[in-house]
């Protein structure tokens, strides 16, 4: 239990999937978490073991397992794949004794709707397409609602000439409804094999094989395009934004292979970076130390430098530094961040990174790169630039703006690293915020 305590303290307060297993190593639960952390630190407070459920469950924890994700969605993603794979006792045992929630929708019809639904016990492979388990009914209903912001789809029932609702609102485009009863036949064979492709992308991205549903959109766009059917075309590209939107530059949960999901995918995203990487740092051997710096300021007064750590890619909380910069009215950001590295590489004691990543682009960088040089260290230094899929690397050409494919485990890395570094600035200002608002509160006491 000990070991399981000092697991507990390092959790970062990120979303995520947890993994309680027993003394036989079998995963008994799965759960998703907004903030990791607290949602699994509270299971071993005994205010909250109220439920004879929940005693027995903590009474078998041994160890437990994680998966940080960029997302509460897509935590609930990977929670159902889990769930499926790993049938965990715990999660089997419903309070009303009723199956699980799955999203569904049927095989072999022209128009399909998508519907949430219990899985019958007597379902087979000849069916409808069944996903899930969802914990709860609101869960799966919050999955379809984000997916439909760049998939339109149809939930109502009954088709009978007239629009349903989310027609009206861009999120059900063609509406089955209207299909159903159009009388010209060709008009109508298009608009079935519009809605079809639809409902088969999402399908897809439900099933996991999302990289495949961005690249179907794009090759219609292109074609599209090359009709100068602009505005179809423009459409399209709505859709793949709103969906890159969802899943890039994110812990994919559909990456993670069954086996070994959870712990293979910090060493697949620093082995993906290193090779994006090694091209133009050809000593680069390893990245088992990743420092972020980023400048956060207040109300245009209070300027704050923040370095969060990856040990082979993850987070390390313990060693998260900030710094308070001192007379920065007038001050740029890049002396802001020349003054961060300076005194940052003051510490002697502190480990020395194998990578230095800068929330900013050649500016940033250059500055960077010039103090290290005039003090002889020597660590490859790359800037995240506001377009995210893209890097800015100095060479000794010049710069390298380097674009890395959205599904990149590498570039998921970076915008893992980025994320942790702007919730680490958001906390703090937050405590700031409140010691300045305290004394006002006081007064009016």
């Amino acid at each position: 239990m000990d070991t399981l305590q000092k697991t507990i303290k390092t959790l970062p307060h990120s979303p995520g999937v947890y993994l309680f297993k027993d003394i036989n190593d079998t995963v008994i639960y799965v759960g998703k978490a907004r903030d990791l952390y607290k949602r699994v630190h509270h299971y071993f407070l005994e205010s909250s073991r109220v439920l004879p459920k929940t005693q027995q469950l903590v009474s078998h924890i041994r160890s437990l397992r994680v998966s940080r994700v960029a997302t509460e969605f897509e935590a609930l993603l990977l929670e159902a794949k889990c769930i499926r794979f790993y049938s965990p006792k715990y999660n089997s045992v419903a309070k009303d004794d009723k199956s699980p929630i799955y999203i569904h929708i049927p095989k072999n019809v022209p128009l399909p709707t998508v519907q949430v639904s219990r899985k019958p016990k007597s379902a087979d492979a000849t069916g409808p397409y069944y996903f899930g388990p969802f914990a709860t009914k609101r869960t799966a209903i919050y999955i379809l609602r984000t997916l439909r912001r760049s998939i339109p789809f149809c939930q109502q029932k009954i088709q009978n000439g007239h629009p349903c609702f989310y027609t009206h609102l861009g999120l059900c485009n063609p509406c089955p409804s209207v299909i159903a009863k159009m009388p010209e036949e060709n008009q109508k064979k298009m608009r079935i094999k519009t809605y079809t492709t639809q409902i088969k992308r999402l399908r897809w991205i439900l099933s996991g094989q999302t990289k495949k549903t961005i690249q179907s959109l794009q090759k219609e766009m292109r074609e599209l395009s090359r009709q100068q059917k602009f505005e179809q075309a423009g459409i399209l590209r709505d859709q793949i934004q709103a969906l890159i939107a969802i899943i890039n530059n994110r812990y994919d949960p559909f990456l993670f292979e069954e086996k070994d999901m959870l712990e293979r995918a910090p060493a697949e995203q620093t082995q993906s970076l290193l090779g994006v990487l090694k091209p133009f740092f050809p000593m680069l051997v390893s990245l088992t130390r990743i420092e972020c710096y980023d400048i956060s300021t207040m109300q245009g007064t209070s300027s704050v430098g923040y370095m969060v750590v990856f040990l082979d890619g993850i987070p390390n909380t313990d060693q998260y530094r900030k710094f308070k910069m001192k007379g920065t009215e007038k001050m740029p950001d890049t002396a802001m961040m020349e003054e961060m590295i300076r005194r940052r590489f003051h510490h002697a004691e502190w480990d020395f990174p194998t990578l230095i990543v800068v929330d900013g682009g050649k500016a940033q960088v250059a500055c960077i790169h010039t103090l290290l040089q005039s003090k002889k260290i020597f660590v490859p230094i790359i800037g995240l630039s506001k377009r995210f899929e893209q890097i800015v690397i100095q060479t000794k050409d010049g710069f390298h703006i380097e674009t890395i494919p959205f599904s990149s485990h590498g570039l998921q890395l970076l915008q893992h690293i980025r994320d942790e570094a702007h919730r680490f600035a958001i906390s703090y200002h937050k405590k700031l915020r409140k010691r300045a608002f305290a004394p006002h509160i006081r007064d009016l006491v």
